[in-house]
């Protein structure tokens, strides 16, 4: 057996709404496996022969060279269809291992090219439970369905071959009880299914709950709400335990009702049967190969209707799947150059969450041109990360946001992501080096020695153990609060995108360090149009423009002198920045 040394290329096949696909697509694997399980399931009714033979040879044979040879068939024959088992066993999980791969690269695709209107109504621990569990239910139900239900289909066919050849009449009576068997199981599919669907929707629920406390644990310490949200989710995992075990009941408490249906047609072959050996129609070693694969026939009817119910959970599963992986509304992305506007207008800008029915900006209006700062602040609530969103595009907005008259609804998506770039005020930081983070592999080392600069990293870098190749940690764990948000900004930069929009981005940066970044933007600017949202107004004295919002919408606008001397809500903010000692604000601009 040669194992491949290329790399596997998981990907979901052009039909991927269909299960058969991903096993056509893995055609070698299924035919290796379909070959050695006919060879197997063929060969092993010859272990119960071979077995009456060797037996009939130990009773009546008149030497030991006799007994030998039906020993060594008899072993020869097990031999065989065992490593035919092994082939069969190997590639079936082999093909199962990359149907599973394809389905998690799949529904992966789909959930990072859908449209964020929709995927932000999703739940994270939802996806997460789908594309972990559901996946690995429908890909055992069909490793289960060729390897048990396929093995049953030749064995069975084998066995009843052999049967019908040492006694027609005893065969079709014993088997009256199979068919009965197989219809219990058709009965009960549709419950097996409903069943299924409620177990995996509460599991995804317990998912939710534990994926939330994980990741809100310091908050949980903090407010001490360890014992509330412990005791939430009990409450999920009991629901989750009463829904499975129901199904494990519809799944396997039929089984005795199933053996026990197959049972009475082994009654019938012990009477039938012994009557023949009785009356020396048969031998010992007949009887006992005729009895061993009727046994083997009763016990795969069985194993059939196991697979029936295993199929039906499984779809339940598959609908969960193609729900993530079949959304209809995805995009995209081709790479292309960054549009360069020398004007950005916004007209009559309206924008709510997709999760909200309430606008959070409303009817925002302003102009701004290229190598122009806007500093864009508010109090709490007053809309400045929904605005921030809003300018990126990628969320449904009312009214207009032009770049040279273009409105961004009107852009195909690679030329939206390439004209903008992003910092949201978490600054998440994968798991990766700090290089990484900023670059995302890309190699340009003089575009990342000038990001590095004006970000302000540098001096941090070489503290670091591994210098720009330290490991950050998940979420940037293993850096500071201020480092955090200066990698992101870093990475923000590095797209070297002509819109720049960021959130908060110096929430946790020294007022010392923040001038010094405020400096390099205004320094490195050149045709970019860079919004700066925030509370903290050190930096607003740099700006060409500041917008002031309130309840969603703007309430001042001008340059800092222009707002100092309006002394309206921007200057009261400043008095009470300055009051609580929160930074040098100027009253004077000084550039």
């Amino acid at each position: 057996m040669k194992q491949e040394n290329t790399k596997i290329k998981f990907a979901p096949p052009e039909n991927k709404d269909r299960i058969l696909s991903y096993i056509k697509k893995h055609k070698r694997q299924f035919l290796i496996t379909a070959i050695s399980g006919i060879f197997f399931n063929s060969a092993i009714v010859l272990g119960p022969i071979f077995q009456g033979k060797l037996l009939d040879a130990a009773v009546n044979a008149a030497n030991i060279n006799y007994i030998l040879k039906a020993a060594l068939e008899f072993v020869g024959v097990t031999l065989a269809f065992q490593i035919a088992r092994f082939f069969k066993r190997y590639y079936v999980r082999d093909m199962a291992n990359r149907m599973s791969g394809d389905m998690r690269i799949g529904i992966m695709e789909s959930i990072l090219n859908t449209d964020l209107n929709i995927l932000e109504k999703g739940k994270t621990g939802d996806m997460m439970s789908t594309t972990i569990g559901d996946v690995d239910i429908v890909v055992e139900a069909v490793r289960k369905t060729i390897t048990e239900l396929w093995d049953t289909g030749v064995l069975m066919a084998a066995y009843w071959i052999a049967l019908m050849y040492y006694d027609v009449k005893i065969t079709l009576i014993a088997s009256i009880p199979i068919p009965f068997v197989i219809l219990l199981t058709q009965l009960m599919k549709k419950t097996v299914h409903s069943k299924s669907k409620e177990a995996r929707g509460a599991t995804s629920k317990s998912t939710i709950q534990i994926r939330k406390m994980i990741s809100e644990v310091n908050i949980l310490r903090l407010y001490g709400r360890e014992e509330t949200e412990i005791e939430r989710l009990e409450e999920k995992l009991s629901e989750q335990a009463n829904k499975n075990v129901k199904v494990t009941i519809l799944k396997n408490g039929l089984a005795p009702i199933y053996s026990a249906l197959a049972s009475v047609g082994i009654v019938v072959v012990i009477y039938l049967g012994g009557s023949k050996v009785i009356s020396g129609s048969w031998t010992i070693g007949t009887f006992t190969a005729y009895i061993a694969m009727f046994t083997a026939l009763a016990v795969r009817t069985t194993t059939a209707a196991k697979v029936f119910n295993i199929q039906q959970g499984a779809k339940a599963s598959w609908d969960r799947v193609l729900g993530l992986m079949n959304n209809e509304s995805q995009i995209f992305l081709n790479k292309v150059d960054s549009l360069k506007p020398k004007e950005i207008s916004v007209k009559n800008l309206s924008f709510k969450y997709p999760t909200s029915d309430k606008y959070a900006v409303k009817d925002i209006s302003f102009n701004i041109s290229s190598g122009k700062m806007v500093g864009i602040t508010g109090s709490v609530g007053s809309g400045k990360s929904a605005l921030a969103l809003a300018l990126t595009g990628l969320y449904d907005y009312e009214g207009e946001i032009l770049l040279d008259n273009v409105d961004l609804n009107d852009m195909k998506y690679e030329q939206k992501i390439a004209a903008i770039t992003y910092m949201g005020h978490d600054s998440f930081l994968f798991s990766d080096s700090l290089k990484n983070n900023i670059t995302w592999k890309d190699d340009n080392a003089e575009k990342l020695d000038k990001v590095l600069d004006i970000a302000s990293l540098k001096k941090d870098i070489k503290s670091f153990e591994k210098g720009i190749d330290t490991e950050v940690g998940e979420k940037g764990t293993k850096v500071s609060g201020g480092q955090k948000q200066r990698i992101a900004l870093g990475r923000a930069l590095y797209k070297d995108a002509n819109i720049v929009i960021l959130d908060d981005p110096f929430s946790a940066v020294d007022i010392n360090t923040e001038a010094k970044i405020i400096e390099s933007l205004r320094e490195n600017v050149g045709d970019r149009t860079i919004f700066i949202f925030s509370h903290r107004l050190d930096a607003f004295k740099y700006m060409d423009m500041i917008l002031v919002l309130d309840k969603g919408k703007i309430v001042e606008r001008g340059t800092h002198n222009e707002l100092i001397s309006k002394r309206g809500i921007y200057s009261k903010i400043i008095d009470s920045q300055q009051f609580l000692g929160d930074g040098t604000i100027e009253k004077q601009n000084s550039i």
